[in-house]
């Protein structure tokens, strides 16, 4: 009986998992049906073992969030998806793991400038 309310308990924690990595999917660009990796569009390979990275956007464009690889899946540590409160210019990148990073994808999008009201006359 224990080895079934295991196995259930199990189950359900695989179920709830699933869901919240459709949520963050869904939210985020895709470009890779593997779930042990980032997407494979803009995907960075590191090395040197770095457990940070900072990247800027390109001009015209911002950080809405990113997708960082650190470890194995099977340890939990493997993809993990991070959507930005608010779009930045810069964003440094790192694992809640702290291990180091193997790979990374970044979510961009172009900066809208307001514009400007024009500023009436007088006489107009």
């Amino acid at each position: 009986m224990k080895r079934l309310l295991a196995l259930g308990a199990a189950a359900l924690l695989a179920l709830g998992l699933f869901a919240t990595a459709s949520v963050a999917a869904s939210a985020t660009p895709t470009g890779s049906s593997d779930p042990a990796v980032c997407p494979a569009e803009g995907k960075v390979e590191v090395s040197d073992e770095q457990t940070l990275v900072t990247v800027t956007a390109p001009a015209g464009m911002v950080i809405t969030g990113y997708c960082v690889k650190a470890g194995s899946v099977k340890q939990g540590d493997g993809p993990m998806y991070v959507l930005l409160d608010e779009p930045a210019t810069t964003v440094t990148i790192t694992h809640m793991s702290e291990k180091a990073i193997s790979h990374y994808s970044v979510y961009y999008e172009p900066t809208y400038e307001p514009t400007p009201t024009p500023t009436p006359t007088p006489g107009s």
